[in-house]
């Protein structure tokens, strides 16, 4: 990475698996949480599953509903001018 910053091999793998939801591959799960997305689709009742991309700590991740409920607020400098910012009430 530019700059001398290392980034650790899960990192990477994670930021690639977020890659490839964007192309339609389902991601292993949460990346918070450790969740699978197998039991994510399981608590769904086998519907469709939402995860949730947000880049943070400089790469993409993916979250599951909740753990991406309990990070937004915790962004309000990357999501409180914006129109999802201001829809959930964020105070920038």
């Amino acid at each position: 990475m530019s700059g001398g910053a290392i980034m650790c091999w899960q990192c990477l793998e994670w930021h690639r698996r977020a890659v490839m939801m964007l192309a339609g591959k389902p991601p292993p799960g949460c990346q918070v949480c450790g969740v699978t997305f197998a039991q994510l689709q399981e608590r769904a009742g086998g519907g469709d599953v939402r995860m949730y991309l947000h880049a943070k700590d400089g790469i993409y991740q993916v979250l599951c509903r909740q753990c991406s409920d309990d990070y937004v607020p915790k962004r309000v400098d990357l999501y409180g001018d914006t129109a999802f910012g201001h829809s959930r009430k964020l105070i920038a």
